[in-house]
């Protein structure tokens, strides 16, 4: 259970990430850089292995939320978490795509896997239902992808609500903003909050990856991000390539993609 959100900015990208789990499992490292042989990347390591969020020196970025709402066919024999590991030295979509029909995923559950490539002003979704693999390609201009484990459709409704009433402050689209969005409560709908608390679940941890000045930053919060007293963790890596136009990027704050999965 998740939420990400990606916004565009003249020389980069700020990408957040709420990660929602059992109060009960054991807590992630925080993120490192990793030399991945003509690659370097950087990311923080789930306590199963792998990750949930990623970025390598080129400033291509990946995500991966669960798919709650497609129907789990197979018990797992591996983790979601060893995609993105699998995918993160990728030097284009192409590439990436490629990575991802390698990879023997029968038995790995229900997911969407989010990249996001500058250089290309792309975004890209692939989906994986235990049975076949789609793509999407959507425009460079913000969007958000949301998981629950109550409905994913109806988190992507309630937290695009709320996405929308603040997206008219003055700030909106800073890293300020970002941070104070995904630390809200819903009390019209506080089960599909950003920063979730409900019995045995909640969110653990804020992640964000901030691909600007040349440098790619990802920065870690281990607990609610509502909570002000937590320490932040950070590891960063110079960007090999520029990562975006200026021309490419969409300035209309306007613009916002909310994507719901396809029904399984």
């Amino acid at each position: 259970m998740c939420t990400v959100t990606f916004i565009p900015r003249e020389d980069g990208f700020y990408v957040a990430m709420n990660r929602d789990e059992r109060i009960a499992r054991p807590s992630a490292r925080p993120p490192a850089v990793f030399d991945e042989g003509f690659a370097k990347s950087v990311y923080p390591l789930d306590c199963e292995g792998g990750t949930w969020i990623a970025a390598n020196h080129m400033c291509i970025a990946f995500t991966l939320l669960n798919w709650n709402d497609a129907p789990v066919l197979r018990k797992k024999s591996r983790t979601r978490g060893h995609v993105i590991p699998a995918l993160v030295s990728s030097d284009c979509s192409q590439s990436a795509e490629s990575a991802l029909w390698k990879l023997d995923m029968e038995e790995i559950l229900p997911f969407r896997l989010v990249g996001i490539f500058p250089n290309e002003a792309r975004v890209m979704e692939w989906t994986w239902d235990q049975i076949s693999s789609e793509r999407k390609n959507f425009p460079w201009i913000s969007a958000q992808w949301c998981s629950s484990s109550l409905s994913d459709s109806i988190a992507t409704a309630a937290r695009g609500r709320v996405f929308e009433k603040n997206s008219k402050a003055r700030n909106a689209g800073s890293l300020g903003w970002v941070r104070q969005l995904h630390a809200s409560h819903d009390s019209e709908d506080p089960p599909f909050s950003y920063c979730v608390h409900r019995a045995g679940v909640e969110t653990v941890s804020y992640s964000e990856l901030v691909c600007s000045g040349g440098r790619i930053d990802c920065k870690y919060l281990a607990g609610n991000p509502c909570k002000k007293s937590l320490a932040e963790h950070k590891a960063s890596m110079r960007i090999v390539r520029k990562p975006l136009s200026p021309a490419a990027v969409s300035l209309n704050k306007t613009e916002m993609s909310f994507v719901s999965p396809r029904t399984a």
